[in-house]
């Protein structure tokens, strides 16, 4: 689900993107300021030539550098391709994938490493990693009886570059892969706090690359590390290094995400190293930690201490999406309510227009299932201190959304900051064209007044309370 298929099986990007395009009005705005960007020029020195007796790994890494440098005719001579991807060089259709490899390609200095990955004979693959101060991400290439098959690429994330220790929690699907940051040269216990990322296919760091690269997260995880406290952040199941953990859309419910936080608690509360557990939900993040924590203050096991929301919804997701519709051309909106009304009865629709992919039939049962919570009731079920967090120049989620939840849970501290967007960056305006470079530039820092709302909220809570005591 997480990866961006440059070549074949289309139907993966299909189902990563289509949620977040219509839950994210903007990202067309976006996707046209990408075309602007004018890609830099390479080194010459990491194009190579090609001999025969080159290993399948320098075979994968001599392909990627020539689409990089859009060497038609080198390509076409010097590889072995089915014909279906040689008709995709000969058409000049690769050239799209070129213009994001090199706009991705940024800081990046050099390869790190390079994995073979071996799947049912004759097919195997090549990973490439690379990593850099504002761009990290794994190509592979695949091949099949030696023919280059696929190209496609992950977002990665490279510790040694960033810091942090990798974590992993295994569920019944597969393992989900994130980050461990902690204080340095900590003594005592310390806080952490759980980051849970919003919508779409958000990674560990908030990026949905290539649309949106904010590195939101881990300036929060790198900002807490700097005030004494430890975090986790981690890759959503289906994305990034978690791909493997994913699932069949028809099968995936909101459920599973609340799963994969509850897991996370329970693990985090294994150690005895960490003097309080907070968990942190950004946007639709918001909802699955309400859930989350509550469903672990039930059962006792892996008991949070805290929850911060952070630009969450205060009203329903069918309340939200009314919202974005009426600001769609009427036809959208004759054609998508209807449906809309039928997944609230629980009633999945068989024929969906093309241009309605957000209540496409394999979305419908995750869609019936997000469906049925309303924040403002959920929030109702927590019985510890809470940090309600909302921007001013949001345009996603709005302050009334945080009102919301702070009428229902009036226990919750409310934290209203002037000029924070839904990136958690400085906007004076909410006007979408100005907001784009929050969005897509990791560069732009998160406004001076959120960390130390969030740290001071931290240092308040009351100690952590062991399940087993």
């Amino acid at each position: 689900m997480s990866s961006r298929k440059i070549f074949g099986d289309a139907k993966m990007m299909k189902q990563t993107n289509r949620r977040t395009r219509w839950l994210l009005p903007l990202l067309l705005v976006i996707a046209f300021a990408l075309f602007l960007v004018q890609p830099k020029q390479l080194p010459p020195e990491q194009s190579m030539a090609v001999t025969e007796d080159m290993t399948l790994d320098d075979i994968a890494e001599q392909f990627f550098w020539h689409i990089v440098e859009r060497s038609d005719q080198s390509i076409l001579q010097n590889f072995e391709m089915t014909e279906d991807i040689r008709s995709w060089v000969q058409t000049g259709k690769y050239r799209s994938a070129a213009r994001e490899f090199r706009r991705m390609l940024g800081d990046v200095g050099e390869l790190q490493k390079k994995e073979i990955v071996q799947h049912e004979p004759p097919r195997q693959s090549v990973e490439l990693f690379f990593s850099g101060k504002t761009n990290s991400f794994k190509v592979r290439v695949s091949f099949q009886e030696n023919q280059i098959v696929s190209i496609r690429y992950f977002p990665w994330n490279d510790e040694s570059a960033h810091g942090g220790t990798p974590i992993q929690l295994e569920t019944p699907t597969g393992t989900i892969y994130g980050t461990l940051l902690t204080p340095e040269q900590a003594t005592k216990p310390v806080p952490i706090v759980l980051i849970l990322a919003g919508s779409g296919p958000t990674d560990r760091n908030g990026n949905q690359l290539p649309a949106i690269h904010t590195d939101t997260y881990r300036m929060i995880a790198e900002a807490l590390q700097q005030n004494g406290i430890a975090s986790v952040r981690f890759d959503k199941r289906g994305i990034g290094a978690s791909d493997a953990a994913g699932m069949e859309e028809s099968e995936m419910r909101f459920e599973h995400y609340v799963e994969d936080a509850v897991g996370w608690l329970e693990l985090l509360s294994q150690e005895d190293k960490y003097s309080k557990i907070i968990v942190l939900g950004h946007s639709e993040g918001s909802l699955i930690g309400m859930l989350a924590c509550s469903q672990s203050d039930t059962t006792q096991s892996g008991r949070a201490d805290g929850f911060i929301s952070l630009c969450g919804a205060g009203r329903p997701v069918s309340e939200v999406l009314r919202e974005q519709m009426s600001r769609q051309p009427r036809f959208v909106r004759d054609a998508f309510l209807p449906i809309l009304d039928e997944l609230e009865t629980g009633n999945t629709v068989e024929n969906v227009p093309a241009d309605l992919p957000l209540v496409r039939p394999s979305v419908q049962p995750y869609m019936i299932s997000w469906l049925r919570y309303d924040p403002r009731l959920e929030i109702k079920k927590l019985t510890f201190p809470m940090l309600i967090v909302q921007g001013t120049t949001d345009i996603q989620v709005s302050v009334t959304d945080a009102e919301n939840l702070s009428a229902a849970n009036p226990q919750a501290k409310k934290v209203v900051i002037k000029g924070m967007n839904h990136t958690l960056k400085n906007s004076l305006t909410t006007f979408t064209f100005l907001q784009q470079g929050t969005y897509t530039n990791p560069k732009y820092p998160l406004h001076k007044d959120l960390m130390p709302s969030i740290v001071q909220y931290i240092g308040d809570l009351p100690m952590h309370q062991s399940p087993n005591l």
